[in-house]
């Protein structure tokens, strides 16, 4: 008897792939405030990693004691640590109550002010103590991730983020399956349900590499139903060896080959993005060297140029803050 087209696994596939679509295209906004003697590398590092691949993704950089926008609450608030401490702890400690996800990031913890929180407000502040400015960035992206419900935003927006993201929705994708792949009370069921499941994965890995939803994606999907026609055949064949033990294979396949098919993915998106590191761990599309200044409080004075050439008369007073841009440029404001 011919095989009936689950064409409600479709139409979920569907569905999830309109869902991540909207997810990835979420505005996200985090906020970065910088203390006076904070050390420089960490800034940089942060500022670097924080630019925005498109438009929903808002960043604002300012002085740990500037103003806030007005009605505006962020998703995610980094401070960097350093002489102001009084001002340090009065932000986070507002965010805190406020349930705004907060990471305090220093090179020790002994750098980072004491912050006196209700228990209910503990979980939403994080201290990131990291002296090696490139190993703080990827632990801020797990941060983010792990903190904010904004996960494909944020990937999406920022590749140091999606190492983070996407073994979070490998992880959850490969336990479901492996589950599925042990237990099941339908013979058979467990090939929709476990394709449906890697294809809804494709989808959100697709959208957090920032690839929107175009007709290429259905040779993506062909890809992973015949990888899941092909780990269900090798279950079913062990399976048929080990009686007993069928059951365990079938849910170490599901697991095993959902891992393996989302890998794939990967790799191929991290070539596209000309990555040669997998898991897409490079930040790339830097931000120009001219746009990783550090923002200077009012009053400040510019200085002469390293070449030679004289500043004009009088002193030019530093803005307050900057905010990156998607396209790499930066916003200044009063």
């Amino acid at each position: 008897m011919a095989r009936k087209i689950p064409w409600g696994k479709i139409l979920e596939v569907a569905g999830a792939g309109r869902d991540a679509r909207e997810g990835g295209s979420e505005a996200v906004r985090v906020w970065v405030r910088i203390s006076s003697g904070a050390p420089r590398g960490l800034v940089l590092a942060i500022k670097e990693a924080l630019v925005a691949r498109e438009a929903t993704g808002i960043v604002d950089v300012r002085p740990v004691d500037a103003p806030a926008p007005d009605g505006v609450a962020p998703d995610a608030l980094v401070i960097v640590c350093g002489e102001q401490t009084a001002a340090e702890a009065a932000l986070a400690r507002d965010a805190a109550r406020r349930a705004v996800p907060v990471a305090l990031v220093a090179e020790s913890a002994v750098e980072v002010p004491d912050v006196e929180l209700p228990e209910e407000a503990l979980p939403f502040l994080e201290v990131l103590a990291c002296a090696d400015a490139l190993a703080l960035v990827p632990r801020l992206g797990t941060w983010l991730v792990g903190a904010t419900d904004k996960g494909l935003a944020l990937a999406a927006n920022f590749p140091f983020c999606r190492p983070a993201e996407v073994d979070s929705l490998v992880r959850r994708c490969a336990m479901e399956n492996a589950a599925v792949g042990a237990v099941t009370l339908i013979p058979g069921s467990d090939m929709a349900v476990m394709t449906a499941n890697q294809a809804k994965l494709a989808l959100d890995i697709a959208v957090a590499y920032g690839r929107g939803l175009d007709p290429s994606r259905a040779l993506e999907l062909a890809g992973v139903v015949g990888a899941g026609f092909g780990y269900r055949a090798l279950a079913r064949a062990v399976s048929r060896v080990i009686p007993g033990l069928g059951w365990a294979f079938k849910g170490a396949m599901g697991y095993a080959g959902t891992v393996a098919t989302a890998r794939a993915l990967q790799v191929r998106f991290d070539f596209e993005d000309g990555s040669l590191r997998p898991h897409g761990e490079e930040i790339s599309r830097q931000a120009p060297a001219r746009h990783l200044e550090l923002p200077k409080r009012s009053g400040e004075h510019a200085h002469k140029q390293e070449d030679g050439r004289h500043a004009r008369a009088g002193h030019a007073s530093a803005l307050p803050y900057v905010v990156l841009c998607p396209d790499g440029s930066v916003g200044r404001g009063e």
